[in-house]
């Protein structure tokens, strides 16, 4: 009784490193920095993990972690709480039923996907932030914000990687 117990909670934790790493890398983001002009080029880190683990361990990362991520993003970006909620949420939802034909196409294919589903992402924060503050929003700081996340996708998704590891393996049961 004890064995399973404990090998219970041991996959309750090793379950969650989607979720732990997604949110631990979120906050290593907001560290402050010296360099000039450096705090502006932060990628939303959020946004690609959500779109990397909805896509590979998507029994793993739902939508309790993707509602999580978003509450978080909302928080830490002090944007109005739900847009972020929503927008990851929706990214899930896109996500979910063409990921059986994309799961194993190449990186550069996967890469550019997340490039368009991002891009859709972005411009519907901006939509969503200009009627919230009931004026129209200058699109460059989002487009900016967007552009460094598409070039940090690699470095984030290389992070994400390692981090699978130490995932179980799957069971391929067909």
């Amino acid at each position: 009784m004890k064995d399973s117990w404990h090998e219970k909670w041991r996959l309750f934790w090793l379950h969650g490193i989607p979720l732990w790493t997604t949110l631990l890398l979120m906050f290593l983001c907001l560290i402050p920095s010296d360099l000039v002009g450096i705090s502006r080029f932060c990628p939303t880190v959020g946004l690609i993990c959500v779109y990397y683990w909805s896509l590979k361990r998507s029994h793993i990362f739902g939508y309790i972690s993707a509602f999580t991520v978003g509450f978080f993003m909302d928080v830490l970006s002090s944007s109005p709480l739900g847009v972020n909620i929503l927008l990851v949420m929706l990214m899930v939802f896109a996500i979910q039923w063409p990921a059986r034909y994309f799961q194993s196409a190449s990186f550069s294919v996967i890469w550019f996907i997340f490039a368009v589903i991002g891009l859709g992402v972005f411009v519907l924060k901006w939509l969503l932030l200009s009627i919230y503050y009931n004026l129209l929003i200058s699109p460059n700081e989002i487009m900016f914000n967007y552009l460094a996340t598409v070039m940090f996708y690699p470095l984030i998704v290389a992070i994400n990687i390692g981090m699978q590891r130490f995932l179980p393996q799957e069971r391929i049961n067909e």
